[in-house]
């Protein structure tokens, strides 16, 4: 793994950047965002809902894209252009209008994180890109630990408006970062490489398999938005704690977001994919059965180290997925389409999260309900592992 040292920092970086101060920071300042801007909890949530909805029109063009133009200049300029629209979200006090410029904001990173992706599957030999994989989706693991220490540190100093302080320093790195990526990531050069035709959109939507793939991802999109986006909100009215209680609960989800991709990139080398995928569910389903119960504000911290162990390795095994199950040349066509399916779970699930807790005025059915999809997505990992397992014998 040595050898693709160079390759792995930047990609790290280009997730650190591009989806986890992005996207995943924006649970640590909505307390304050939402507070500063007296708006209601569904209001909050369409701002992340265009977050993704952004995210979700960007799938169509990226595979395109990805062919079209060289690696790191297609990144860098998705982040630069991501910054931008996040400095612009901090001029106005307008939900609505922050939720305009927030969609571009989704739109472009979802350009540099799908592409990072298919470029590691691309680079990395098949035999530890589970393992590759996993190391780059530590960048998330490390945002959520930077913005659950800087947030209530900003938050200490300044007391209006503290969330678009927070806002432009996250944009001021993506900044940075975009250059950094222009000069540090080597193109790809697989793109000429692979000379088998790609499968067509048509070929891929009549296939079971692309199905079972994009199933699995969108029931992890449905859920897992909501718990990145209300965790610190429904910790602080659950248990009345403080925003910097909450930061470090939020911190110790990120710390532990760094053990998640490695490890469940290493077991899914080891014992498949599909198993691995069941072990993940089963914590993410438990992660948000006891933060929906009313016990000890304790159990928060159980909550967010199963959470954080689990979650980010799922887009990496996606990844993983998408060209086992398919060849190396249409790991780019599978893997949009499949985060295509996931932005659309992503799009309901904070708008309807909100939506379910201005009526019931409580988060605990919203994570009950969470819990249910995801044992679901546990079970639909077990029969699709059985049957994995069967057509295997049956080629012996």
């Amino acid at each position: 793994m040595s050898k693709y040292t160079k390759i792995l920092i930047a990609a790290i970086l280009i997730i650190f950047a591009s989806i986890g101060l992005g996207r995943f920071s924006y649970g640590m300042i909505l307390p304050d965002l939402q507070s500063s801007l007296a708006i209601s909890t569904t209001q909050a949530g369409f701002i992340g809902t265009a977050n993704f909805i952004g995210y979700l029109i960007a799938i169509f063009f990226v595979s395109s894209f990805y062919k079209k133009y060289s690696s790191n200049l297609l990144i860098s300029i998705s982040l630069f252009l991501q910054a931008l629209s996040m400095f612009m979200m901090t001029l106005f006090s307008n939900y609505l209008i922050i939720s305009f410029f927030y969609s571009f904001s989704g739109f472009f990173a979802a350009i540099s994180n799908v592409s990072i992706m298919i470029y590691i599957a691309h680079i990395i030999p098949s035999h530890m890109k589970g393992k590759a994989l996993g190391i780059v989706v530590t960048g998330i693991g490390f945002s959520i630990i930077f913005s659950g220490f800087m947030v209530p540190l900003i938050e200490s100093f300044i007391s209006n408006e503290a969330w678009k302080i927070s806002w432009i320093l996250f944009g001021v790195l993506v900044f940075c970062i975009a250059l950094f990526v222009k000069i540090g990531l080597p193109n790809d050069t697989s793109k000429q490489a692979h000379h088998a035709k790609p499968k067509t959109s048509k070929e891929l939507f009549q296939s079971l398999k692309f199905y079972k793939i994009a199933l699995l991802y969108l029931l992890f999109g449905i859920t897992y938005v909501v718990y990145v986006t209300f965790f610190v909100t429904a910790s602080i009215e659950k248990y009345q704690i403080s925003t910097h209680e909450a930061g470090y609960f939020w911190s110790v989800l990120g710390t532990m977001s760094l053990l998640s991709g490695p490890c469940f990139g290493y077991l899914s080398d080891k014992i498949g994919t599909y198993k691995t995928f069941i072990i993940i569910y089963i914590f993410l389903s438990i992660s948000y059965v006891l933060i929906a119960l009313d016990l000890h504000a304790s159990i928060l911290w159980v909550s967010a180290v199963l959470f954080g162990l689990s979650a980010w390795a799922v887009p990496s095994l996606i990844t993983v997925l998408s060209t086992q199950e398919f060849s190396i040349e249409n790991t780019a066509k599978v893997f949009s389409l499949a985060t295509l399916v996931f932005s659309a779970g992503q799009i309901i699930g904070p708008l309807g999260a909100g939506y379910l807790y201005d009526i019931y005025n409580s988060f605990s059915n919203v994570f009950i309900l969470c819990a249910l999809l995801t044992s679901i997505a546990a079970i639909i990992a077990l029969v699709f592992s059985i049957n994995h397992q069967k057509m295997k014998m049956s080629q012996v």
